[in-house]
C-alpha cells in the first residue's frame, strides 16, 4: 500500500501540469452530474438517452483489435486515467474529468439496456482509440466491491464478452478492459497481462491497491492442456476459499478444472501474471481463471461459465 502511495506522490507534478493543460483547452467534464453518452444509440427519449447494450458496444470497440496498433503510454497519462477511475469510484466526476482529460479521456454516463443500471465509461475521447490504451465501465447503482479484468481481448477469443457479461450479472463491478490485442505493440508492449507500464495495470493496480478482489478472464487452446475446460488459481498468491469455491462452482457447472495448487496445469497458472502479482503482494483476492474455447464462443456454455464466476463476484 505504502508503495503505492509513494508512486501517486512522485507522479503528481506531471499529472497536475496536464490537468491544467487538458482544463485550459476546455475538456473537462461539466462540474456538477455525470456527462450523458453523446455515441447512446438510437433518439432521445422522454426520460434520455435511450439505453446502450454493453455486450454490442464492446463487441464494436473490438471488432477492430485484430489490425489495430498500439502506443505504449508515458507514466503520467498512467497516472492520471488509474487517479481519474478512483475519484470517479468516489463519486466526484468534477476532479476525474480533468484528470482523465489529460490523457486524452472522457467520463461519460448511460443507462446499461440489460441490467438497467447506471453505468460510467471511461474511453478514449476520440469514440474511437487509436493508441489501444482500452477502456473501464463502472457500476454506479451501488457501492464498488469487485473488478473484472480482460487482458487479452480477440486474442483470447470472447473474453471481452465473458468480461461484459460478468460486469453486468453481479451488481457493484469494475470492468477493466484492455484496448489492443496482445500482440499488436513492439516487443509485447501490447501484452498488458505481463507489462506494468500500461494503462491496464495502473488502473487494476490502483483498484487492487483499494482493496478490491478480482477475476481476471484468460482463454487457451485445447492443446494446451488437453481433457481440461478450465483452469483456476491464485496466481502468484496463495489459493484460498475464493479459489476453492469458483473450482468448484465451475465443477458442478459440469466442467473439468485444473487447480494448480493439486496438480500440473501446464504453463496456465498465471504464476508470472504482473496484476496477480501486485495482489499477492497487498495480500488482495486476485483469480486468474483460463477458460477452453468452447466455454468462451458458445453462448450457451458461456453463460454457464459466467453464472459460475457470478457465485464468486457476489461473495465479495
Amino acid at each position: 500500500m505504502e508503495k503505492r502511495d509513494v508512486r501517486r506522490t512522485a507522479r503528481r507534478p506531471v499529472t497536475v501540469l496536464l490537468v491544467l493543460a487538458a482544463l485550459a483547452g476546455g475538456l473537462t467534464l461539466a462540474a456538477r452530474g455525470w456527462a450523458r453518452d453523446p455515441a447512446a444509440p438510437g433518439p432521445a427519449t422522454a426520460s434520455g438517452p435511450r439505453p446502450v447494450d454493453l455486450v454490442e458496444r464492446i463487441d464494436a470497440y473490438t471488432a477492430a483489435f485484430a489490425s489495430g496498433a498500439y502506443t505504449a503510454p508515458d507514466a503520467a497519462r498512467r497516472g492520471a486515467v488509474a487517479d481519474g477511475v478512483l475519484e470517479a469510484l468516489d463519486g466526484r466526476p468534477d476532479r476525474a474529468g480533468p484528470l482523465l482529460a489529460a490523457a486524452g479521456y472522457r467520463l461519460t454516463e448511460f443507462t446499461e439496456a440489460v441490467s438497467g443500471r447506471r453505468t460510467a465509461e471511461i474511453a478514449d475521447a476520440s469514440g474511437a482509440d487509436p493508441r489501444g490504451w482500452g477502456r473501464i465501465y463502472l457500476d454506479l447503482s451501488t457501492r464498488t466491491r469487485w473488478s473484472a479484468q480482460v487482458p487479452h481481448p480477440v486474442s483470447d477469443s470472447r473474453t471481452e464478452i465473458l468480461g461484459a457479461e460478468l460486469f453486468r450479472e453481479v451488481p457493484g463491478g469494475v470492468l477493466v478492459l484492455a484496448g489492443a490485442h496482445r500482440r499488436a505493440g513492439a516487443d509485447g508492449s501490447a501484452d498488458v497481462a505481463h507489462r506494468g507500464d500500461t494503462v491496464f495495470a495502473a488502473v487494476v493496480e490502483a483498484l487492487t491497491g483499494r482493496g478490491l478482489p478480482g477475476l481476471q478472464l484468460h482463454g487457451f487452446d485445447e492443446d494446451s492442456l488437453p481433457g481440461t475446460d478450465a483452469v483456476v488459481s491464485s496466481g502468484a498468491g496463495t489459493p484460498g476459499e475464493a479459489a476453492e469455491s469458483t473450482a468448484a462452482a465451475l465443477e458442478a457447472a459440469g466442467l473439468v478444472v485444473c487447480r494448480p495448487w493439486r496438480q500440473t496445469c501446464g504453463q496456465l497458472a498465471g504464476t508470472t501474471n504482473v496484476q496477480g502479482r501486485h495482489a499477492a503482494g497487498l495480500g488482495v483476492t486476485w483469480l486468474h481463471v483460463e477458460l477452453a474455447n468452447p466455454l468462451r464462443t458458445d453462448p450457451a456454455r458461456r453463460a454457464a461459465v459466467v453464472a459460475a464466476l457470478a457465485g464468486t463476484a457476489r461473495a465479495w
